[in-house]
Parts: structure tokens; sequence; C-alpha cells
């Protein structure tokens, strides 16, 4: 079985590190895997490419400068005739747009879309004809979460019978391998001082000014604790103000990272203010690392971190309640290992790397019976 997946992407985040996850393992099964990468030729994807080429997935990039490109779907047709692929797995937004134009043109194959977040423009009405076909066409429609399933069903109306849920997989203790402890906070010399992380874009979505006024609260109480945000996006400056108007003194922005499990080797607990989120793969990291997990109740996040179990779960934008559960963790070591502990015996035993790709792949088989 040959199976091509499109993605256009702008930086490696959550869907592409699970495309470096999830293509070696469906190789151990027998499936074989490349990639078509729409690229913006302004914005070129190197690091992701040299790390495809290096895991030996064959990369073919497509070059797209605008949202709209009309020779496009006649390119990846060329692709997917000529070399024999057997399916076409689409990624994000242009993935499902251009995959479901592109199979017009070869009728009898079958196209299977992932569906990796639970994005608020696709509530738009105006929208809607844009990727309703994309739904009828997938023989089958991959989500990350049951959260992102609902939104499927309940707001695009996609047939529930096509919809798998196949959560994202991590190797813990692979990933745990990964890290260099200590070097992080060599790196900013806080040999011993209480870390809080934060990883991810900056956006709305994320509510990170959320995090930065509940650390206001959290810095009168513990003084020496210091806030680590690594990530980069359009919100940046303004937070950057935000942190100043709130007179954080011990708040830093590092900015993209390429060294995220040192970090989350090295905080003490790992907060994520999102407002919404399609999955949180970046929660299965600090849990494998043994690092408790703050997050908001919203989305897919209460499927991942166990409220009081493996993490504590926040209304979405209350400040107060944050604050509260990050003095709590800091307050008491003895929890703090314990549900960390907790969180990377959770990563090992529901979230593996085997069960997501054994679930794709059957997912596939699922996709070419029907296009019999």
């Amino acid at each position: 079985m040959r199976s091509l997946h499109l993605i256009k992407t702008t930086g490696i985040a959550g869907a592409e590190t699970h495309l470096l996850t999830l293509l070696p393992a469906l190789g151990r099964l027998g499936v074989e895997s490349g990639v078509a990468l729409l690229e913006d030729p302004r914005r070129p994807q190197d690091e992701l490419r040299g790390r495809l080429e290096r895991l030996r997935i064959p990369v073919r990039t497509l070059p797209i400068r605008w949202h709209v490109d009309t020779a496009l779907p006649g390119l990846l047709a060329d692709v997917l005739r000529r070399e024999k692929f057997d399916l076409l797995h689409a990624h994000l937004p242009h993935g499902e747009i251009y995959g479901e134009i592109a199979m017009r043109r070869l009728p009898g194959r079958p196209m299977v879309i992932s569906r990796h977040n639970d994005d608020r423009f696709r509530r738009w009405r105006l929208l809607r004809p844009a990727f309703s076909p994309s739904l009828r066409r997938a023989a089958r429609i991959i989500a990350i979460s049951q959260a992102v399933r609902r939104f499927l069903v309940e707001v695009e109306g996609a047939p529930p019978e096509k919809v798998a849920v196949i959560p994202y997989g991590l190797d813990a203790d692979s990933y745990a391998r990964t890290a260099h402890p200590g070097a992080f906070r060599r790196e900013i010399g806080e040999p011993k001082a209480p870390l809080i992380g934060f990883i991810g874009r900056l956006t709305n979505q994320k509510g990170v000014d959320v995090l930065l006024r509940a650390f206001a609260r959290v810095e009168r109480s513990h003084p020496d604790a210091r806030l680590v945000l690594a990530g980069d996006g359009p919100d940046r400056r303004a937070l950057e103000a935000l942190a100043g108007s709130l007179e954080l003194r011990r708040a830093v922005f590092l900015g993209w990272r390429k060294d995220p499990a040192d970090i989350l080797s090295d905080i003490d607990l790992l907060v994520m203010p999102s407002r919404w989120e399609g999955f949180g793969l970046v929660a299965l990291e600090a849990m494998a690392m043994a690092k408790p997990v703050v997050a908001s109740r919203v989305s897919a996040l209460p499927e991942i971190v166990g409220d009081g179990t493996t993490g504590i779960l926040c209304a979405p934008g209350r400040t107060e309640e944050f604050a509260s559960a990050i003095l709590q963790i800091l307050g008491d070591v003895r929890r703090s290992e314990k549900l960390g502990q907790a969180g990377r015996k959770r990563v090992r035993e529901e979230f593996t790397v085997e069960r997501m790709a054994g679930r794709t792949a059957e997912a596939y088989r699922t996709a070419l019976l029907s296009s019999r």
C-alpha cells in the first residue's frame, strides 16, 4: 500500500510533528509513504524537508505562491498517477481543498483527510462551499480527538460513519531520551528557581494573555519563579507589551526553539491556557517528561489531561483559576511528582505510536475497500 500525504506548512508544529512520528511507524506496518509539500517559494521549508529526508521519506515539493493556484491540482494528479500511489492523505486546509480538486481527475482512487483542529474559521458559512466537497469526497476522515469529531459532525455536517477518531501518539521513552536535562536551566542561569513553561504559537487561540495575567499573581507569592515562553507568532509584540504593562520581572519570550524536549525536561510544569485546541501534542510531550500540565477545560484538552490525576484543568480565560492551579503545583512537590508520573504512565499506555499507526492503516484499508 502506498500513500501520499499532502500538506502546506509554514513551520514544524503539531500536524508536522505528527507526520514525522506517523510515517516511519506506518512503514513498519508495510505502508509506504511519500509527502507532497505545498511550499511558498518565499518561505522554504528546509527544516521539515530535511527531517523527512533523514527518515527516508520521499518529498515532492509543489510550489504554491498564493491561496489560489489553478495549476496545482494537475501537478498533484500527475504525481499520484505517475508514482502509482494508492491513496491521497490530505492534511490542513490547503491539502483538503487542492486534494479534492486533484482527485476529480483520478476516479476510483480514494482520499483520506486528517483534521487536526476545530478551527474557528470553519464555522463561517461563507467558507462552507470551499470545504464541503472534500468532506463528501473523502472515503475516510480522521479526527485527532473526540472534540474534533463532534465539530466535524455537528458544525460541518460530515457523515458520522466516515469519521474515525485516531489520537496522536508519542513514544514517551524515546522522546525523553532526546532531552539534555539541565541544559536549558544552565542556558538561562536558573539552576533552582521554579520554572513555569509555555510552548506554542503566540496567537489568540493559545490564551497566552491569560497566562501572563495569571503569572502576575504568581510572582507575588513566588518572586523567584520564572515564566518561559517558547514560540512565536503574530501576537508576540502585543503580548510583550502586555508583559511590560503588567510589570512582569521574570517572564521571558524565547522565540522559536528547536529544543522543546530540553525545555520540558527542566520546567516544573507546563501551562496551556488555550481558548480551543484540536489536540495539544505538547501536553503529551510534557507528560512524557513526567511534568504536570495546567490546561483549559476546552476542546480536546480534557481528553489528554486528567483533572487531578495528571494535571489541573481550569475554565478558559479565568486568570484566577490558572494562578491558583500554578500555585498549587509549585507549593506541593510531592503532588507535582505524583501528577507527573501519572502523566508519563498515561502516555505510555493510551497514546502509543503503534496504536496510532495501526488505526491509520486500518482507515486506509477501509478507504481502499470503499473505492472498489
